[in-house]
């Protein structure tokens, strides 16, 4: 699939797209811009479906995020994301409602950190476990495995402590659910501590 392919160029222009127009003038990192520490924050987006096997619509998220920025270039995220309902339409998911959960620990990489002020871009890599619920006329599939996600974004910081992230990441499932692919799209709204 070419999904991945076009999630990384999206995540790296992104990352880098914001970088010249937000510089500090003098090339240090401003006061204002030390974003270290613990944030937690809550969002949410809309998922497209890449599945193997069938066409299965799309689906709105929601998401939860718990993370440490330790250095100016470097941040820890746990995220759990709930998918409602993907819809069925053909193939194996004819008639078929899927909703899917999973939790990742995601790597968020600011390559810019230093020379972008309150714009934040970043590239990520994760890994984590998805579990999914397919239900078909009184008919059930429960399965669950391992998924990759990579992407990237920016955090737009409203102040020291407030600000909204918008991403975009493509999740790789495999075992079980590796038909499972699609590409998210969203944001939320986070609290830095």
């Amino acid at each position: 699939m070419m999904h991945w392919k076009l999630t990384a160029v999206l995540a790296l222009s992104l990352a880098w797209i914001s970088a010249p127009a937000a510089r500090a003038e003098d090339g240090e990192t401003p006061e204002c811009c030390d974003y270290n520490g613990p944030f937690i924050g809550a969002g949410g987006g809309y998922s497209f479906e890449s599945f193997n096997g069938g066409n299965a619509g799309n689906s709105a998220v929601v998401n939860l995020r718990v993370g440490y920025r330790f250095q100016d270039f470097f941040a820890l995220e746990g995220l759990g994301e709930y998918m409602p309902y993907f819809d069925g339409h053909s193939g194996i998911y004819n008639g078929a409602h899927t909703a899917l959960w999973g939790g990742f620990l995601n790597a968020k990489i600011y390559p810019a950190a230093r020379w972008t002020g309150f714009i934040q871009p970043y590239v990520l890599a994760g890994a984590g476990w998805m579990f999914e619920n397919t239900s078909s006329g009184g008919n059930g599939n429960n399965d669950n495995g391992f998924a990759a996600r990579y992407g990237g974004g920016i955090d737009f910081f409203l102040t020291d402590h407030i600000y909204f992230t918008t991403d975009a990441a493509y999740i790789q499932p495999n075992g079980h659910i590796k038909r499972l692919d699609q590409v998210v799209v969203g944001g939320a709204l986070n609290y830095r501590f």
